[in-house]
């Protein structure tokens, strides 16, 4: 029988409001994706599709 794994929490920091309409296509299913936050200088997307969280892997760096 396998464990149950619990869902890894990924903490974001608060995202600029310039940046909240930021979208990025989903690596898993190839939706468009939102913004949630930001972690360190990259920005966060949540699908609500796959409800997967990842990172732009080629963004910029944020302007703050």
């Amino acid at each position: 029988m396998s464990k149950k794994r619990r869902k890894a929490e990924i903490k974001v920091l608060p995202l600029p409001d310039a940046f909240l309409s930021e979208m990025a296509a989903c690596p898993v299913c190839g939706q468009d994706a939102q913004a949630i936050g930001r972690r360190a200088m990259q920005i966060v997307f949540r699908c609500e599709r796959c409800r997967i969280v990842f990172k732009r892997a080629h963004s910029s760096p944020l302007g703050l």
